[in-house]
């Protein structure tokens, strides 16, 4: 296997690594909207995703929920790697911040919010919960800006895709915490859902088999002039 822009080798774990990291972010989507419908009274239009793994959250759900966060920060871990060596371009920026974007969702894990997630300064928990989602957050966009920078003289359609999703999630993060109450809930899942998207296309594209390359179409041959 070959990277198709500049006929680099790739190695063969890129493809299924790539695969696993997609499965993984799918499967975390997926947890947070089965624990929101299970969770009773749980309304994710204004509550955070993180208020379904709180402290003192049903078991139930936060099971679900902490699964899927785990799983998806072990395949952006992964993630890293998978990009760099699976992508054109020579930039380490963008694979580095999608590996500290998974090591720093699984310190989310491991700090979970108190009752209500109240934020910065509360509890040590909850300090610390809002450092690594902060962070987590922060590097999960930038990851997506970083890699259309790389490779765009190579693959200018994943470039400016790569562009406008990270740019829109990014947008959507400085939007849900400027303070506005605007169904803080949803805010958290649209910018969140956009980053993952990109995550999902760009998993996609470097599993995909390279495709078969064609002889180019003989030209004609020309004729002399008439007489």
């Amino acid at each position: 296997m070959t990277d198709r822009a500049t006929h680099r080798p790739v190695p063969p774990w890129v493809g299924p690594l790539a695969l696993a990291g997609v499965a993984g972010v799918v499967l975390y989507i997926a947890s947070w909207l089965v624990a929101g419908w299970w969770r009773q009274g749980y309304d994710p239009l204004r509550q955070a995703i993180s208020e379904l793994f709180e402290l003192g959250a049903p078991a139930g759900s936060r099971a679900v929920v902490v699964t899927g966060l785990v799983v998806s920060a072990l395949a952006l871990v992964a993630f890293g790697p998978v990009l760099h060596r699976g992508l054109p371009g020579t930039g380490l920026l963008g694979p580095a911040l999608a590996s500290v974007s998974g090591a720093l969702t699984l310190g989310v894990v491991a700090f979970p919010c108190s009752s209500g997630c109240p934020g910065f300064g509360t509890t040590t928990t909850d300090t610390w919960h809002v450092l690594m989602a902060g962070g987590g957050y922060l590097a999960l966009m930038l990851a997506p800006l970083a890699t259309g920078w790389r490779v765009r003289e190579h693959l200018g359609g994943l470039a400016r895709l790569s562009f406008l999703l990270g740019g829109l999630a990014l947008v959507g993060l400085v939007v849900r915490n400027a303070g506005w109450d605007l169904h803080a809930g949803l805010q958290q899942r649209i910018f969140n859902t956009l980053a993952d998207a990109w995550y999902l296309v760009v998993g996609v594209v470097i599993a995909r088999p390279a495709p078969v390359r064609s002889r180019p179409w003989p030209a004609p041959a020309r004729r002399g002039p008439r007489r």
